[in-house]
C-alpha cells in the first residue's frame, strides 16, 4: 500500500524491512506469485518472517512451485499457519501433499507451527508434519486443530523433539492426535489432548517416555476419554501438574478423580482444577465423593476451581468448606453456567 502514494512514502517502505516480515499467502494463487515472493522475502532481508497460509477447495490447489520458494528460505520462518478454511466436505478424502519435489526442508528459526482446519478435516500426511518438526531445532508450540493423519500403526520411528513446551490438539475438536503416538516431548509444558484416537495405553506410554515437566493438562472424554486406572497411572506420572482440566468425562470418572486426589501424594501441585461434565447419562456425583473432593483440597493451595454442570447442590458441609476456599480468595465455581452454588 506504501508503495503506491508517493515516491517518499515507497522509499520509507523498501528501506524499513519489518514491514516485510509478515506474508500471507492464499491457494489457489497462480505461478506468478512464486516470482513475487523472493522479492518480498529480500525486503525482510534476514529478518525472521510469519508466514500464514490458507487453503481452499481441493489438496490439488496447493500450489507447490510457490511452496518450493516458501522451503527454499525456510532459514528465516519463525511462524508458520496453514489454514483450511474451506467448508466443504470433499476435502475428508483428498490428502495435501505439503512438499511435492522439495526434498529438505530446514526450519531453524521455527518456534511455533499451526495446522488447522476450520470446518471439515483435511488429510494430512503425517510423515510431512514429523518432517516439519524434525526440521525446526528450536520449536516451542505446535497446534493441530481438526487435522487428519490417518497413521498407520508402525509405520513412522519416534520423533524427539527436546524444545517443544506446548502441543495443542483441543481438547473437544474432532482431531487426530494419533500423532503423539510418535513423539518424545521432555520439554513438554502443556498438553491439550481430545482422546480421540489415543488410547489411555498410548497416553501412559506417552508420559513415560517423554519425562516431561508437565503443569497445563487438558483431556477430553467426547469420544471415550480413558479409563481411570489409566488416569491414574498418567497422574502418578506427571506431579508437576498445576492446571488440570477435563471436557465432558461422565460423574463415575468425576468421582474416581476425586478419589484419585485424595492421596496427596498425586498432583501436590495442583492448583486449577475445571471439570466440564458430561450431561448425557443420568448418573451424578454422590455426597460421599464431594467430601472425598474436600479432602483433596485440603491438602493443596487451590487457587481456582470450576465444575459444571452441577444440577443438585452438594451437601451443606461441603458447600461451606468451598465457601471457605473463596473467602480465603479462591475462585469457586460448582454448579450451572448461570447458578453457583457457593456463593447462591
Amino acid at each position: 500500500m506504501l508503495l503506491g502514494i508517493c515516491s517518499a512514502w515507497s522509499d520509507i517502505a523498501l528501506a524499513t524491512p519489518a514491514l516485510w516480515t509478515t506474508i500471507h499467502i492464499h491457494f489457489p494463487c497462480g505461478d506468478d506469485f512464486a516470482k513475487v515472493l523472493p522479492i518480498w522475502f529480500l525486503r525482510a532481508r534476514s529478518r525472521p518472517l510469519s508466514i500464514s497460509i490458507s487453503l481452499c477447495g481441493f489438496s490439488s490447489n496447493w500450489n507447490h512451485r510457490v511452496s518450493d520458494v516458501l522451503w527454499r528460505h525456510g532459514g528465516q520462518l519463525k511462524h508458520l499457519e496453514i489454514l483450511d478454511n474451506d467448508d466443504d466436505d470433499f476435502t475428508l478424502g483428498d490428502a495435501l501433499d505439503l512438499f511435492g519435489d522439495t526434498t529438505s526442508v530446514s526450519l531453524p528459526l521455527l518456534e511455533t507451527l499451526t495446522i488447522r482446519c476450520q470446518y471439515e478435516r483435511r488429510q494430512y500426511l503425517a510423515s510431512q508434519i514429523l518432517r516439519l518438526l524434525r526440521g525446526a531445532p528450536n520449536i516451542v508450540e505446535f497446534i493441530s486443530h481438526k487435522v487428519w493423519t490417518r497413521i498407520a500403526r508402525d509405520s513412522e520411528s519416534c520423533l524427539v523433539v527436546p524444545t517443544l513446551r506446548q502441543a495443542i490438539f483441543g481438547e473437544i475438536s474432532r482431531g487426530d492426535d494419533e500423532i503423539l503416538l510418535y513423539l518424545a516431548l521432555p520439554a513438554l509444558e502443556t498438553l491439550s489432548l481430545p482422546l480421540c484416537y489415543i488410547s489411555g495405553d498410548d497416553l501412559v506410554a506417552f508420559f513415560e517416555r517423554s519425562a516431561a515437566p508437565l503443569w497445563d493438562l487438558a483431556l477430553g472424554w467426547e469420544f471415550g476419554g480413558i479409563q481411570s486406572f489409566h488416569l491414574h497411572k498418567c497422574l502418578r506420572l506427571i506431579p508437576s501438574i498445576a492446571r488440570l482440566k477435563m471436557w465432558q468425562p461422565d460423574a463415575d470418572i468425576v468421582m474416581q478423580l476425586f478419589a484419585i486426589l485424595a492421596d496427596s501424594s498425586l498432583l501436590p501441585s495442583l492448583r486449577d482444577l475445571t471439570i466440564h461434565v458430561y450431561t448425557g447419562d443420568e448418573s451424578h456425583i454422590s455426597e460421599t465423593s464431594w467430601r472425598t473432593l474436600i479432602r483433596a483440597l485440603s491438602t493443596r493451595r487451590m487457587e481456582h476451581l470450576y465444575i459444571v454442570p452441577v444440577k443438585a447442590a452438594p451437601p451443606m458441609d461441603v458447600l461451606t468448606s468451598l465457601w471457605e476456599l473463596a473467602v480465603n480468595g479462591a475462585k469457586i465455581h460448582v454448579g450451572t453456567e448461570e447458578l453457583n452454588f457457593v456463593v447462591a
